[in-house]
């Protein structure tokens, strides 16, 4: 059983919401996090009872711009008054379509999901239908699918590989002839810059299309995810969070002509072309081009590293930062201690995400700082203090890298000194 589902608190007997979906709606697996959520206004969020709450989940990250941002509800609902899912095309879609290919540098062509998974699947298939292979080698998370769970090339034709080089140069001597995509979600936190480039070589050797999954980091590492930010050109890419500030929205975009494969196959769900998300797609990208968005996240994370830091380093708790600023993720060595530490900081009224990285928006200004400082400053007074090493020892890396399935980690601390076309 997961720890999600095991730490979740009893619900009230007339609730008819399964369990074990209710426990990955939330945030957090500690019993302190809240289970039932009112409503939301930019960095803040109030639960059932009222309480209000400083919020570094922002829709585990979907919520760039905080919530409830006036401009884009106000672009859905006008949308919503002259319908929602009509029998065509809708002007959004293409407008959204061409706005986008116009700021990620790898796409010619872009289409329109309902969430990250579905957009994985899609690039799946239209490499597939591209290349008339059948094995996909992947590596990361891309949702809940069962096919992405097997490591043997029989089994499934989807096969997992770790993040590790030395196994997908093997898989593709063995079953080069077969692979008809390499599919990654990059883990800024845990590799080498170098690691896409290396990717992109093997998957060219092979004569497969290279999917770059930047349903994460996309929108907030840069704008076309991880691989802009290192200079890698994959044929690929799958976005979602970030793109509609919290509407239900995902998009695969890449090459003309791996994409026009779409016309030799079927992939279809009866929401893509819902007209909501894309009319709030439209409005959260051009924020993104008047207000700086990326560079701002980037510095709202450092804020929040430098603050929390400070706070760590007085109180002698063995806890650091690790990945890019706009996305940084906390590791501590002791998994009790870590615990304690999100169990007590909900209490204090602060909510951070738990097994991944904190996602900043434009909403967390001074204010939201403060409070989150203080917060972590009274938590780390009561937790138990000890020796706090330089950087993350090499077993913290690894327990952490081995949720996200990486054999090999090598970390990126955040950092405060690079320039903001390079965060």
């Amino acid at each position: 059983m997961s720890r999600w589902v095991e730490h979740f608190p009893p619900l009230p007997s007339d609730c008819r919401v399964p369990r074990g979906i209710l426990a990955y709606v939330r945030s957090g697996w500690s019993p302190a996090h809240p289970t039932f959520v009112e409503r939301g206004a930019g960095s803040r969020v109030w639960d059932a009872q009222g309480r209000a709450y400083v919020d570094w989940v922002q829709g585990k990250g979907a919520v760039t711009l905080g919530h409830a941002r006036s401009e884009v509800d106000t672009a859905a609902y006008e949308r919503a008054r002259r319908g929602v899912l009509l029998p065509g095309c809708v002007p959004e879609y293409l407008e959204l379509a061409a706005l986008l290919c116009e700021r990620v540098g790898i796409a010619e062509r872009a289409a329109f999901v309902k969430n990250g998974s579905d957009a994985v699947n899609v690039a799946m298939e239209l490499a597939r239908t591209f290349t008339s292979r059948d094995l996909v080698a992947s590596s990361g998370y891309h949702g809940w699918d069962a096919r992405f769970s097997e490591s043997e090339p029989e089994k499934r034709s989807a096969i997992d590989f770790g993040y590790d080089l030395d196994a997908l140069t093997q898989l593709v001597e063995a079953h080069g002839k077969r692979l008809a995509a390499i599919l990654v979600t990059p883990e800024p936190a845990f590799l080498p810059e170098e690691f896409l480039s290396r990717v992109r070589e093997l998957a060219s050797a092979a004569g497969a299309l290279l999917i770059v999954d930047e349903v994460r980091c996309g929108m907030r590492v840069a704008r076309g995810g991880e691989h802009e930010r290192v200079g890698v050109v994959p044929d690929l890419v799958t976005l979602s969070k970030g793109l509609a500030n919290g509407y239900p929205l995902a998009a695969v975009l890449g090459r003309a002509d791996v994409m026009e494969a779409s016309r030799d196959t079927y992939v279809f769900g009866t929401y893509y072309a819902e007209a909501l998300s894309l009319a709030a797609a439209l409005v959260v990208q051009h924020i993104y081009d008047e207000e700086r968005v990326i560079e701002r996240l980037a510095d709202v994370g450092q804020a929040l590293t430098r603050l929390v830091d400070a706070a760590f380093e007085d109180a002698g708790i063995d806890a650091h930062w690790v990945g890019p600023s706009s996305l940084p993720q906390l590791v501590f060595r002791d998994p009790n201690v870590e615990a304690s530490f999100y169990e007590e900081l909900a209490r204090e009224g602060v909510l951070f995400f738990q097994d991944d990285g904190q996602c900043p928006s434009v909403a967390h200004d001074e204010e939201s700082l403060e409070l989150t400082t203080r917060a972590v400053r009274a938590v780390a007074r009561r937790l138990p203090a000890g020796e706090r090493t330089a950087t993350p020892v090499a077993e913290t890396l690894a327990r952490y890298a081995a949720m996200r399935g990486i054999r090999s980690p090598r970390v990126r601390r955040p950092r405060s000194d690079a320039p903001a076309d390079e965060r």
